[in-house]
């Protein structure tokens, strides 16, 4: 049994952070809630396939004073760990240097493959609007639909499956190939590893399907699904005892907060 949620990690965009009318929103009873969390003495944080610099703009626009206190902590790239104190950065060195190099090497293996692939989708009817081959995250293609991206995911994972340090994901309209020793997922609980806390004190919350694998109840997590997140991310969480908030976004992220507290595994 849980002594109690200890770290909460949290995707960014459409979980935390909502965008009406183009412009960044967090509540700010929400974000005032995650700060008093932290100041108790959990950690709170973000994981995202964002840069942090990123992350840091939008919430400072939405009115968050990065790192004091919140977030305590982040994955960027959905790999990177760094701990935040007073807005100063510690990165996890060994966690970080591991995988980057092993992102090095997925790009090195891809690079020659990049062309076939593209063109391999192509025939398959599939156009894309733009694709990117990062160094230190993987293959990003770009499609017009979320059906035209998961087709094209499915076909990628087929190609990448002799691949060790590969795998597949989608985020809406973008379909990935992404290092496999790393993801949302395994960052996130290599984050409370790294705080003596096991996979039973870990609540991790969610909106679409690169969440999935922090998500789906396999690591041993809790798990929570803001109001607008994909059905098929609901469902995951609902089957691994979660919660599935009725509002949207940051509103939604409280929501479930206050459901962990009702269970009595916050304080």
């Amino acid at each position: 049994m849980a002594e109690g949620i200890g770290i909460i990690g949290m995707d960014f965009d459409l979980t935390l952070v909502d965008y009406p009318e183009g412009k960044p929103h967090v509540p700010a009873r929400t974000l005032e809630l995650l700060a008093d969390l932290v100041r108790a003495g959990t950690e709170v944080g973000i994981v995202s396939g964002r840069y942090w610099w990123e992350m840091r703009d939008i919430l400072t626009e939405a009115g968050s004073d990065w790192g004091n206190p919140f977030p305590s902590f982040f994955a960027a790239r959905e790999t990177f760990i760094y701990w935040l104190r007073q807005g100063r950065m510690t990165p996890d060195d060994e966690w970080n240097l591991a995988r980057g190099e092993e992102a090095a090497e997925l790009a090195r293996i891809l690079v020659p493959r990049e062309t076939e692939y593209v063109q391999a989708l192509e025939a398959e009817g599939l156009k894309m609007r733009r694709f990117i081959l990062w160094g230190d995250y993987g293959m990003e293609i770009h499609f017009a639909s979320a059906e035209e991206a998961e087709q094209a995911r499915e076909h990628l994972a087929q190609w990448v499956a002799g691949i060790p340090l590969a795998r597949t994901h989608r985020n809406r309209l973008m379909a990935h190939v992404v290092l496999a020793t790393a993801g949302k997922g395994r960052s996130l609980l290599r984050a409370a590893q790294s705080r003596g806390l096991r996979a039973d004190q870990v609540l991790a919350i969610g909106d679409t399907l690169n969440d999935l694998d922090m998500l789906d109840g396999a690591l041993g997590f809790w798990t929570g699904a803001v109001g607008n997140a994909d059905d098929v991310i609901k469902d995951a969480v609902t089957a691994a005892g979660g919660v599935v908030a009725e509002a949207a976004a940051g509103a939604g992220v409280a929501e479930i907060i206050a459901a962990y507290r009702e269970r009595g595994l916050l304080g």
